[in-house]
């Protein structure tokens, strides 16, 4: 299995496919094979597709100093692992705290990311409200707490009944991602440059995440955004249906001329 070591800490990735890359970046509580398991290689065909477990999730290391979850360190992951793959310019695709990760690379790192999706997150800067809820939730409620009524789908059995080994995982990276956010709250410089920010980028979100659309005045604050609504869905759901998601984000990507290739054969990179 590739890995790469940055700041001292080892960060897990997978590379699957040909043609353009694009960076695939998991939520908090989860882990890259998250992509997988709900469907995303098949309809990215075509795509260079490199999964990355956050540090403090899935394969990679689990560093236990909170200094060691800052936004920074997240954000040069991406890089050094790009680096390693020895990629000038990718696309990225975050979901959830994924997406506050690509917010944040875009910023730092114009120059390595020719397109940027954030999908179920805003860009709003995290709370010491917010982290306190994660603090106070029992990690196993979070989890049961998925909704497939709210939500607008159905519950698919690798999160409905996940096996023990995987369900040791989740709870190690529910702890990860309330050291993430912790340590995100003294991150927040750049928000205000958002505006600034020239990268294309997608914001797309479920309607029943965003029922106010505050993602239209998130995206007209970019030089080059955009936004869009999954009818219906919550957060989790949302993500649950690539079916929806994927031909809004090709589309997206096509406009900005990153088509996929028509050779892809579905193999993990040898280079990787």
């Amino acid at each position: 299995m590739p890995y790469v070591r940055n700041n001292g800490v080892r960060i897990h990735y997978e590379v699957v496919g040909h043609g353009p890359p694009i960076v695939l970046a998991h939520g908090g509580t989860g882990n890259s094979s998250m992509w997988k398991l709900a469907g995303y290689l098949d309809g990215l065909r075509g795509y260079r597709c490199i999964l990355i477990d956050r540090r403090g999730h899935g394969l990679s290391e689990k560093p236990r100093d909170a200094a060691d979850h800052s936004m920074e360190h997240h954000v040069s992951d991406v890089v050094a692992v790009l680096d390693a793959l020895h990629i000038r310019e990718a696309a990225y695709w975050g979901w959830s705290a994924g997406g506050a990760v690509g917010f944040a690379l875009v910023a730092r790192h114009p120059e390595r990311i020719a397109a940027c999706v954030v999908q179920g997150m805003d860009s709003k800067p995290y709370t010491e409200q917010g982290v306190q809820r994660l603090r106070d939730t029992e990690p196993l409620k979070a989890l049961q707490g998925f909704d497939e009524n709210e939500e607008g789908v159905a519950v698919p059995p690798w999160l409905k009944d996940m096996p023990e080994s995987d369900l040791e995982t989740y709870l190690r990276d529910y702890e990860a991602y309330i050291s993430d956010s912790s340590a995100w709250l003294k991150w927040g410089g750049e928000w205000d440059s958002l505006p600034r920010i020239r990268t294309p980028t997608l914001i797309m979100c479920g309607s029943k995440e965003d029922p106010d659309r505050e993602s239209e005045a998130e995206a007209g604050r970019l030089k080059n955004g955009r936004v869009a609504f999954l009818d219906g869905l919550g957060h989790t759901g949302a993500f649950l249906r690539p079916d929806l998601s994927i031909p809004i984000v090709k589309a997206f990507l096509k406009d900005l001329g990153i088509e996929p290739e028509s050779s892809w054969a579905g193999q993990v990179d040898p280079s990787a």
